[in-house]
């Protein structure tokens, strides 16, 4: 994968990090800015962040209430 790829990838997840976290915001009635530094710190960011687990694959309201489940808020 050569750099621009990489770039423009980045940016997808980043943008895609942000609607997560205020999903999250939404869901616990904090602040996006708390959400994004708690997702941000979170096993399912990591496993979101790690091509090989599959999980950017999947959509951004399914990875929130994976890092909900993780956190204790959601049961599955």
């Amino acid at each position: 994968m050569d750099n621009y790829n990489k770039e423009v990838l980045d940016i997808l997840r980043w943008s895609r990090m942000g609607v997560i976290a205020c999903r999250i915001a939404e869901i616990l009635g904090i602040p996006p800015l708390q959400a994004l530094k708690d997702f941000y710190h979170s096993t399912t960011c990591k496993q979101f962040q790690e091509r090989s687990t599959g999980l950017y694959i999947q959509s951004d309201n399914y990875i929130a209430d994976n890092y909900l489940i993780e956190k204790g808020f959601l049961k599955q």
